[in-house]
């Protein structure tokens, strides 16, 4: 067969692809990001990866707004309730009767403090009003022009004055027991986010946007505390063990609830950044835990510490000794904006997009679940054993099912739930053959005191067999590229298998009229091959690779692949060359002369007269781009006598003829 230039000869060759491979690959769920995609019902997930019963909540009442940024109970045992984005402050008695107090005309009341004889104070935005509410319900203007955003109030017992953090000039206001206001420290911060009351009188305050945690003397001597690695302190919570710090470095919203002041920071932050910071009474800090959450308010409950979340409505507790973070309650709304642990014990959350209450009961849901991430396998996959570990006090229970299907997102065209399994040893992932499964567990417990417990699952599957790919097989080309060995040819190509099996190659080569391909190297491991070519015959060739992935599968179930080359040239022969000479001139030999190869292009020439130094020439038409050339040329003047010309080519396989003249001058 005549070689014909860039011919590409591709024979693909794949055996049946209903085989089972022999690898078998697990889908292994252990950690607290493996549920980051996760659908939680009445369930929640802890720093160790566990997934337990979430706490019980439920609505307190109705409140129409965007937002509740804070709470406050009064002697009575009424919640108020401060709101945007009408700027409203509701009442909402114990039998859960809700009323409108006030309606400001600022857009937000972000703050409440309540003093013990009974007054409310409320904090607004964006004109920076500090209002009062009596014991006997009127609402009057104490303060005025307290900057434009009053974000944080607080009560000093010694002093009987209210203290505001406002921005965005980053003050701090005093309300005197006469009502009178004044500056009582100014930081070089735009907003003061949060403050907290200390022993003696001491106030703390978190700030942005350098994210600075300020200790502040009764005096109004300022200490830097703390410089967060985070722009924003927005929570704060004072034990006399401790203060604790919570930032919230701004994250991409959902929806269009308003969550505070816009930062801009030129220090990094974002997602993941978040940290929960103890500062101990001699200065010591310590990273309780970090996350993509922003951390909105801080409590104490049952010696733990409670942290409320955006942008996902989590609840969490924080066990200082067990150094476990637990999320407690996932409720559907963004963020949950305040906490407040009322006279009787129990907890009340006021959250945004949407504002709503909600009251945290100190029991766990009855019954919970959690629909996992999908699976992609890539492949048409056979589900085979499943397993998990579980804690299951009495009167609790965990169990396991699953589906499957072929699109990515499922729907009516997914298999039904399996039966529930609660085996966590040999359980069976009883779903048809697919390329996407799903799994749900179910939690329930007749116990409103314990929760049963489910983590470590693992899920083993086999994808179904299919053959290897190579996508390119590359052998030198001697008719556009010079090669610095045309003796051995660097043969490369690129293959993968569907499976992820590991591959071995078979290398093949037939001569053009041969009838069966030879065998030059079986199960090579790499994707290149350097092929000696000193040991054949000259003649036309092609390569042959095949593919195969019998390393992970039993033989009968290998599959394999080739791919057949471009012809490739592979000649010993020297080029035949011929001369003569054709006449003088001024004393030099003209000589006209021809080379050809039978098998691959000319690359160079020189000729030597009596065995002297040699001089390089080239084709008529100046280019060695072809398997015949031809040249013309001049000697040097020649003396008289009888002369012998050497004219040497060479061809692209490294190969060098000659051809020879006796030049007779008079």
């Amino acid at each position: 067969m005549p070689i014909r230039r860039c011919l590409l000869v591709v024979s693909l060759v794949l055996m049946p692809v209903h085989a089972d491979a022999a690898k078998v690959k697990v889908w292994h769920q252990y950690q607290q990001s493996h549920y980051e995609k996760a659908k939680f019902q009445q369930t929640v997930v802890t720093s160790e990866g566990a997934l337990r019963l979430s706490r019980q909540v439920k609505p307190l009442a109705g409140l129409e707004a965007a937002n509740v940024w804070d709470l406050v109970e009064d002697k009575a045992g009424n919640l108020y309730v401060a709101t945007g984005d009408e700027g409203k402050l509701y009442k909402v008695t114990p039998e859960g009767k809700t009323s409108v107090v006030h309606t400001s005309k600022d857009s937000h009341i972000f703050s409440l403090v309540a003093t013990p004889e009974g007054n409310i104070y409320a904090g607004t935005g964006p004109t920076g009003k500090l209002l009062r509410i009596s014991t006997d319900g009127k609402v009057t203007t104490a303060a005025d022009n307290l900057d434009s955003y009053v974000w944080s109030l607080v009560y000093d017992p010694a002093s009987q004055s209210v203290y505001a953090g406002t921005g965005p000039k980053g003050k701090i206001f005093r309300v005197a027991p006469d009502g009178k206001a004044s500056v009582f420290y100014a930081t070089k911060q735009e907003h003061i986010l949060c403050l907290a009351m200390g022993e003696k009188g001491t106030l703390y305050a978190g700030t942005d946007k350098g994210g600075l945690i300020y200790r502040i003397s009764p005096a109004g001597k300022g200490f830097v505390l703390y410089h967060a690695n985070q722009p924003e302190v927005r929570a704060l919570h004072v034990t006399p063990e401790a203060v604790y710090a919570g930032t919230s470095a701004p994250v991409a919203r959902k929806g269009s609830g308003f969550t505070g002041p816009k930062l801009d920071d030129t220090r990094p932050s974002g997602p993941g950044e978040n940290s929960l910071y103890r500062i101990a009474p001699d200065g010591t800090v310590r990273e309780l835990y970090r996350d993509k959450t922003m951390i909105l308010r801080l409590g104490q409950h049952h010696g733990k510490l409670l942290v409320a979340t955006g942008m996902q409505g989590q609840l969490f507790e924080v066990n200082e000794a067990s150094k476990e973070k637990t999320e407690i309650a996932r409720l559907d709304v963004g963020q949950i904006h305040c906490l407040l642990q009322r006279r009787d014990g129990s907890i009340v959350l006021g959250t945004g997009d949407a504002g709503k209450l909600f009251v945290l009961e100190d029991r766990f849901a009855a019954t919970g679940t959690v629909l996992s991430e999908v699976l992609d396998t890539k492949l048409q996959s056979k589900w085979g054993a499943m397993s998990w570990k579980t804690s299951t006090p009495t009167g609790t229970s965990v169990m396991v099912a699953v589906r499957s299907g072929n699109v990515a997102e499922p729907d009516g065209t997914w298999s039904a739930w399996s039966a529930e399994q609660a085996d966590a040893v040999e359980s069976k992932a009883k779903a048809p053959l697919g390329r996407y499964l799903q799994y749900r567990v179910t939690m329930t417990s007749d116990n409103p005191k314990v929760t049963p417990e489910f983590r470590q699952f693992a899920l083993r599957y086999q994808t179904i067999n299919q053959a290897p790919e190579i996508a390119s097989l590359e052998v030198p080309d001697l008719d556009t590229k010079d090669i610095e060995n045309a003796k051995k040819l660097k043969i490369r190509w690129a293959a993968s298998d569907p499976n992820e099996d590991e591959l071995t190659f078979n290398i093949y080569c037939k001569k053009e009229g041969w009838k069966d391909w030879v065998l030059l190297e079986e199960n090579h491991d790499k994707s290149n091959y350097d092929w000696d070519t000193t040991g054949i015959p000259s003649g036309v060739y092609q390569i042959k690779i095949v593919a195969s992935d019998r390393k992970d599968n039993a033989e009968e179930d290998a599959l394999a692949a080739e791919r057949i080359s471009t012809p490739v040239p592979v000649t010993h022969l020297p080029p035949s060359v011929t001369l003569k000479v054709v006449g003088f001139e001024n004393g030099a030999a003209i000589i006209e002369a021809s080379a050809t190869d039978p098998y691959v292009r000319l690359t160079e020439a020189s000729f030597a007269v009596d065995g002297k130094r040699w001089t390089n020439v080239f084709p008529v038409d100046g280019l060695f781009d072809s398997k015949t050339e031809t040249f013309r040329f001049k000697t040097d003047a020649l003396r008289a006598g009888t002369h012998v010309l050497v004219l040497r080519v060479r061809n692209a396989a490294g190969n060098y003829g000659s051809g020879d003249v006796v030049i007779r001058k008079e």
